[in-house]
């Protein structure tokens, strides 16, 4: 096939000239890189932290020639581990890989990133091509990398992240859904902000119709804002939505201690649905993370938001049987000493989060 001759002998060409690669500059933009799938063969160029590779002998953050020089069997080991392509469970075996260091500048001696070339081999054409990465490096803005997929005329951008670690291209969107709808789900069970959000919510009212208020209004504000947010109409900075998540559950639980079931149910209704406007903003930094975007963001987000939900009702089925066993169980918990343990627990929990956010 005269593409994949013209590929291999770009790679070895890249290959036979890499004693002199410290003379190039910018093979590659930080933290992106291309796969291209042709025939059973993916090649590889990626840009990577050198963060991600140690070797950094000196501690200035990049590394030199005598370091490349003296850790380049560590450095092809680690980036042999760390970035695998796979067609479903089967691994593609490695026919070549080159590192290279990514200078700054005509001359520049040392290198923040190393460019990684290599040559996979699939036992036939991959039907379920599949990237896993570990090699993200130390500080928050290198612990992300942009791929773009390749293949006869598709192409299928990705955001990998240490969340995010392995990504299946040009998959059916029923189950690019059921993915992401997974990880919504792991999303919201493992948050402890939303978890307490919710909580301190459910405890101050009772009855299916006070309930049903409540959390409708919060998952329709939540998704408002996740769609706003993930099309890009909407921002807030991550450290100001967090911020601000944890000071509408200070706020509601506070609300909780001064007025306990006395809030008009619309009332109530209404301020779980400016809370859930910022919650949403989380949830679209949390999709960010998990890799969402691209041609397929719509599906991606689809299932993100459907297992928000799946998980938002799980918890809150379990919540409420809990509070009705623990009532039964031990007649002494009345409502008023839920609420009131409760709200000052979320408040507590909630001012930590708020604080070690801000500092």
């Amino acid at each position: 096939m005269p593409v994949v001759r013209r590929l291999l002998l770009a790679c070895l060409l890249a290959c036979l000239l890499a004693p002199a690669a410290p003379a190039w500059a910018h093979l590659m933009p930080a933290q992106q890189g291309t796969i291209h799938f042709v025939g059973d063969k993916a090649f590889v160029l990626v840009s990577l932290p050198v963060s991600a590779f140690g070797g950094d002998d000196d501690g200035d953050g990049l590394i030199s020639r005598e370091e490349l020089r003296a850790h380049r069997a560590a450095f092809q080991q680690r980036a042999s581990d760390g970035f695998r392509m796979r067609d479903g469970a089967a691994a593609a075996s490695r026919l070549m890989m080159q590192l290279i260091a990514d200078t700054h500048s005509q001359g520049e001696p040392n290198a923040s990133h190393l460019v990684m070339m290599a040559t996979y081999q699939f036992a036939g054409m991959p039907s379920a091509p599949r990237v896993e990465c570990d090699l993200f490096g130390a500080s928050e803005d290198e612990r992300r990398l942009a791929l773009v997929a390749l293949r006869e005329g598709e192409s299928e951008p990705v955001v990998l992240t240490p969340l995010h670690r392995s990504h299946g291209f040009f998959l059916p969107a029923w189950r690019q859904a059921a993915a992401f709808a997974g990880l919504g789900i792991e999303h919201i069970l493992t948050g402890l902000d939303h978890l307490l959000f919710l909580l301190t919510v459910l405890v101050a009212g009772a009855g299916w119709r006070y309930w049903a208020a409540v959390i409708t209004s919060f998952t329709l504000a939540h998704s408002i804002t996740l769609t706003l947010a993930a099309l890009g109409w909407a921002a807030l900075p991550p450290v100001w939505a967090e911020a601000m998540i944890a000071a509408s559950i200070i706020g509601v639980a506070l609300d909780n201690l001064r007025r306990g079931a006395r809030v008009p149910l619309a009332q109530r209704s209404a301020i779980v649905f400016a809370c859930g406007l910022v919650h949403g903003l989380g949830f679209a930094e949390a999709l960010r993370e998990l890799g969402g975007g691209g041609a397929a963001l719509w599906v991606q987000l689809a299932g993100f938001n459907a297992g928000v939900e799946l998980g938002q009702l799980l918890f809150v089925s379990l919540a409420l049987g809990t509070l009705a066993t623990a009532k039964r169980v031990w007649p002494v918990l009345t409502a008023g000493r839920i609420v009131r343990g409760t709200s000052w627990t979320a408040a507590g929990v909630a001012g930590v989060l708020l604080a070690q956010t801000l500092l």
